[in-house]
């Protein structure tokens, strides 16, 4: 019941592509993993791990060298949209200055802009709608799991938390949380905060 994780989510202002989000965990391989013949790299995050499950400078530049700069040279591409890409970020530890100079070559289109010290909560368009939109399936599903296993049964709270709950269960609800984020969610911060994420 200590578990815990760290989920970083990112898309677009205007709310038609949604990137790979970037998870860290405190485990390399849970034991879990083993049990669902589970391979990370077919994950629909991006899979790291620190003791304390915290992101990092690393883990970031891993992030935006793997998932963020591919997938957003290829939306912009496809879209028949210029190379220019904005990713907006908070000042926390993991987003020093100078990320830019640890992008690849061929994602140097892309510009890093941060938000000034303790606005986060106000300004960061993440944190307007689209966590709290996120963290509602994600809670309803959760429960629904919690009462499809325990219903006519004597299990507790706490037996399910240990025994019918695990970071594959947690990783599906991930999913189907982030697939239920709309465009129509995503798209209201463009008309509330103007194209701020690219």
């Amino acid at each position: 019941m200590k578990d815990r994780l760290t989920l970083a989510l990112c898309a677009n202002a205007i709310g038609d592509f949604k990137i790979k989000p970037l998870l860290v965990y405190h485990s390399e391989k849970p034991r879990a993993f083993k049990a669902y013949k589970v391979m990370k790299e077919k994950l629909q995050v991006l899979w790291c791990a620190n003791s304390k499950a915290w992101v990092t400078r690393q883990f970031l530049i891993e992030w935006m060298n793997i998932v963020f700069g591919p997938s957003v040279k290829n939306y912009l591409i496809d879209n028949g949209l210029p190379l220019k890409c904005v990713l907006l970020l908070d000042n926390a530890p993991a987003h020093p200055p100078g990320l830019e100079d640890d992008l690849l070559n061929e994602f140097k289109f892309i510009k890093i802009v941060y938000l000034p010290p303790n606005t986060t909560s106000t300004l960061q368009p993440m944190d307007q709608q689209v966590i709290s939109y996120f963290k509602k399936p994600f809670t309803k599903h959760l429960f629904k799991r919690c009462f499809e296993v325990t219903e006519n049964t004597n299990l507790t709270l706490r037996e399910f938390w240990k025994n019918h709950y695990n970071i594959v269960i947690c990783l599906k609800l991930i999913d189907i949380a982030w697939q239920g984020v709309t465009e129509r969610t995503l798209n209201s911060l463009r008309e509330n905060y103007g194209q701020m994420l690219f």
